[in-house]
């Protein structure tokens, strides 16, 4: 292989392109990731999503993550703290009602 060839591109700095980049360089494999945005993370994220109003989009995802990727990549180790928070869901319109989920109830 010739300098700066690379093994794997992976296209999408999301929780999943990032996991599977983490990975292939695990294996020992040169990676590069690309995101379009300016930001990563993708769905996992927190941004302003209307004004004064900051959440994370996808954060409900995290719960698809499994167990043996957090233990694997030792994601602890690199600052992940999950913390849950009730209500599980606000979604709020634009008319001024909204949805309101609890885990407990």
């Amino acid at each position: 292989m010739s300098a700066g060839a690379l093994d794997a591109v992976v296209v999408g700095a999301g929780h999943n392109g990032l996991t599977a980049a983490a990975y292939l360089a695990r294996a020992g494999l040169s990676v590069q990731v690309l995101e379009r945005r300016d930001i990563v993370g993708g769905a996992c994220v927190t941004e302003e999503l209307w004004p004064g109003v900051r959440a994370s989009p996808g954060a409900y995802t995290f719960s698809l993550m499994r167990p043996e990727i957090v233990h694997d990549l030792d994601l602890a180790g690199h600052g992940l703290h999950v913390q849950t928070h009730e209500p599980g869901l606000f979604a709020p319109f634009p008319d001024g009602r909204k949805v309101v989920t609890w885990s407990s109830r």
